[in-house]
């Protein structure tokens, strides 16, 4: 047995080395400005979020930003091609400056870089950090080789209506660009790092292995375009879970996470709110997944986080098999894709319908007055995000071109 598992580990490197598909991992800022400096709470670098203005210096990245503060980053979202800054902190307290370092990128292409920005103590630090003031935020930057400089400016908070209408950004597969991806689809660096990029939650899909252990695949079998070559072929339902934890791995090389893996992720690295399970309809799902789901709720509960974990219905197959687990109904909300209709018939609190549906005007009021959000699937193309977030009612989307919908969300209304 001993020599069997060196046989299949050898076979292995062999086939990890052949990865045909195109991802595109951030590049690595070595910036020394970041040395010695101490952490800053996150309540306090929350309090930059709002809209910030080009002030001086290279318009290339452009000219308008979204600022938002993840669980351990600042992003910034540009007016311009989907564009977004994703930024480590921390103040030095040499000077009482608060210094960054991290990467700038295209949404649809792979054009990056990295950047690097500070604020000074008499440029707004003093005051963010004293008083939570974002006001007097003056933000200077270099980046690119030859470097570029850019200075941002703080312009104003978020408005009133953004801040009392939350809006639902849920990553597609926890992916946040469909584009040269940095991590792979459903995969846990997707979730932890999918904040980062504008999200307040995630999608992801749900298979059965043999053993039943729900995990995060949305193909039923093993496909280049989302695994890389190895010993194991077939379905992921002829392997038990640790067969797949051994012999599998992501096109990025990461393991094939269980749907409790997500989640502890979710709960534990993330500020994220929503997770909606997209069901593919094994046997008996819902039983399985009732305790996954249960003990993510009871661990976010410990940890005092606020969290939402839905369930698609997606087929009267997946509808079939949900009311076989009338107690995972009872327990858990559910997000019908079929119909308004179909999410009234089985009392889900959400309604999906696919994106080329239209505005769904009628429905989506419809669905309020019951108590009911509509969350529209896939958005990727930004004049359909544009179109959608001001004409129509939607409480949310599934993107898997987020940054687009964080600035024409954020700064538009």
């Amino acid at each position: 047995m001993k020599h069997q598992h060196t046989y299949w580990l050898l076979v292995l490197v062999i086939f990890f080395s052949c990865n045909k598909n195109k991802l595109m991992f951030p590049p690595v800022n070595a910036d020394a400005n970041l040395a010695n400096t101490q952490a800053i709470d996150n309540a306090v670098v929350k309090n930059m979020e709002g809209i910030y203005s080009l002030n001086d210096g290279s318009n290339s990245l452009g000219t308008q930003f979204v600022c938002k503060v993840s669980k351990t980053k600042v992003s910034f979202f540009s007016n311009q091609s989907g564009i977004l800054f994703i930024l480590s902190y921390g103040l030095n307290t040499a000077d009482g400056s608060i210094q960054f370092a991290g990467f700038w990128r295209y949404a649809e292409n792979a054009t990056q870089g990295t950047i690097n920005f500070s604020i000074a103590k008499t440029d707004g630090a003093f005051d963010l950090i004293a008083n939570g003031i974002a006001s007097n935020i003056l933000l200077k930057g270099i980046f690119n080789s030859p470097q570029k400089s850019i200075s941002l400016k703080y312009e104003r908070p978020f408005s009133q209506y953004v801040l009392a209408h939350e809006f639902i950004i849920l990553a597609h597969g926890t992916i946040p660009l469909k584009t040269n991806s940095p991590f792979a689809v459903n995969s846990v660096n997707g979730v932890i790092h999918s904040e980062d990029y504008g999200s307040n939650g995630i999608e992801t899909d749900i298979q059965l292995t043999k053993d039943n252990v729900p995990i995060c695949m949305h193909d039923d079998s093993f496909d280049d375009r989302l695994t890389l070559k190895g010993p194991l072929y077939g379905d992921f339902s002829d392997f038990t879970f640790d067969i797949l934890e051994q012999y599998a791995r992501l096109i990025d090389g990461q393991k094939i996470p269980s749907l409790a893996q997500e989640l502890e992720a979710f709960v534990d690295s993330t500020n994220m709110k929503y997770v909606w399970l997209d069901v593919k309809g094994d046997e008996d799902i819902f039983k399985y997944l009732e305790p996954v789901v249960g003990n993510a709720y009871a661990h976010a509960k410990a940890v005092n986080r606020d969290v939402i974990i839905f369930a698609g219905l997606p087929s009267d197959d997946v509808i079939t098999q949900y009311k076989k687990q009338p107690s995972y109904g009872a327990q858990f909300p559910c997000l019908c894709e079929l119909s308004l209709q179909d999410a009234i018939d089985n009392n889900c609190q959400y309604f999906g319908p696919r994106f080329t549906m239209g505005l769904l005007l009628d429905d989506v009021n419809k669905g309020h007055t019951l108590g009911i959000k509509t969350i529209s699937w896939t958005l990727s193309d930004n004049t359909t995000i544009l179109d959608y977030l001001q004409n129509g009612k939607f409480d949310g989307f599934i993107s898997d071109n987020t940054p687009y919908v964080v600035y024409d969300y954020y700064a538009l209304h």
